[in-house]
């Protein structure tokens, strides 16, 4: 197994490390800016650790970068290790952000929500990956499947758009939770109502599509039961904008929808 070093220590870069050292991969080093989330995550491995981009350990054979995207750019430039393979785990910058970092890069991109704390089935989880030549992308591959057998191997421009629709599906889906808990709270009721809810609405898209299972005032454009949802939100004029504009395009979908079937 290769000797790895860990560049990030939020939430990918914690499930990343303890599941490659559960498959046997030796972790050298954390490093982190942060010396709480570096030590936390060096903590769990029993390996060492280092807040000095300078101090990072030169004997790894495979460097992972799991930091924030615009930390990138910065923390490549300080490391000068042209004969070991690079590999980021972002999902919308090119690997070729390694291109005068060595001769070996690539990128292995998991599709998941990560929390440091709440722990996942890594085996579960599709991995996207990209390599700059046929080696590169063998040895990116072999690493993935010891986690998971869902491994993809796609382009940049595909992995932009597999990321960009995860903040559709999942980030803007949470943000929404975030609003209808506001709801409730104004109203002295619990999140938990909306729980039972939550989880039938993801469960539906194991057997249907999205757009099947659609359901809801704005797909018929229910003007009534609209008009009183955005009389509730008075107070909330960006809430009320964020429901009119977002009925209006489940409307339009749904329009367009009956007209392809008819």
């Amino acid at each position: 197994m290769e000797d790895i070093v860990i560049l990030g220590a939020g939430n990918v870069a914690t499930h990343l490390a303890k599941n490659l050292h559960a498959k046997g991969f030796r972790i050298l080093q954390v490093y982190s800016r942060s010396e709480s989330s570096a030590a936390q995550l060096a903590g769990k491995l029993k390996i060492p650790f280092t807040t000095n981009i300078k101090h990072i350990n030169k004997e790894a054979d495979i460097y992972i970068y799991a930091l924030k995207d615009s930390a990138l750019p910065d923390v490549i430039k300080e490391i000068n290790l042209p004969n070991a393979l690079h590999i980021h785990t972002a999902g919308s910058v090119s690997m070729r952000i390694f291109k005068d970092a060595g001769e070996n890069y690539g990128v292995m991109y998991p599709l998941q929500t990560f929390s440091k704390n709440k722990e996942v089935d890594f085996s579960t989880i599709p991995v996207f990956i990209e390599g700059n030549n046929k080696n590169t992308i063998e040895k990116i591959q072999s690493i993935a499947k010891l986690l998971t057998a869902n491994v993809y191997i796609v382009n940049s421009d595909q992995r932009k758009r597999i990321h960009l629709a995860a903040v559709f599906a999942c980030n803007f889906s949470n943000f929404m939770y975030s609003i209808a808990e506001e709801i409730l709270i104004d109203s002295n009721l619990p999140f938990d109502v909306l729980k039972p809810l939550i989880i039938e609405t993801a469960e539906k898209v194991k057997t249907l599509s999205p757009t099947e299972a659609q359901t809801g005032p704005a797909v018929r454009f229910d003007d009534n039961i609209i008009s009183k949802h955005m009389s509730l939100l008075n107070d909330k004029p960006q809430y009320k904008n964020l429901y009119r504009e977002i009925s209006m395009l489940i409307h339009d979908k749904a329009k367009q929808n009956a007209r392809k079937i008819k």
